[in-house]
């Protein structure tokens, strides 16, 4: 019983901080230190909830790139590029991949 009950309660943060309402990979970037979370970092370079054709930034967590419904693997690599440029620029911070890019396009 009360593994369940910590188990609802984990899925409930879930439902609350990521965009499980849209199909996405995931996280997209490892964070580059505890203190310093890659969606904090996108969030503070205001990318929120831009968008590269139907692939967006989520607004819910910055760290995760949602399809809102025909987004291609080139727009998805095109906003991943982008988010990585101007946290470069702001922050001199490079983002690394958290996801496997397989392929080319």
């Amino acid at each position: 019983e009360r593994l369940v009950r910590e188990i609802d309660e984990y899925m409930e943060i879930r439902r609350q901080r990521h965009p499980l309402d849209y199909p996405n990979a995931g996280s997209i970037f490892k964070n580059p230190s505890k203190e310093t979370p890659a969606g904090k970092l996108i969030e503070e370079v205001g990318l929120k909830g831009s968008r590269v054709g139907d692939a967006m930034v989520s607004k819910k967590h910055a760290n995760f790139i949602v399809n809102l419904g025909r987004a291609s693997a080139k727009d998805v690599l095109e906003l991943i590029r982008r988010i990585q440029d101007e946290v470069w620029h702001k922050f001199d911070i490079f983002l690394e991949p958290e996801i496997c890019i397989a392929g080319e396009l």
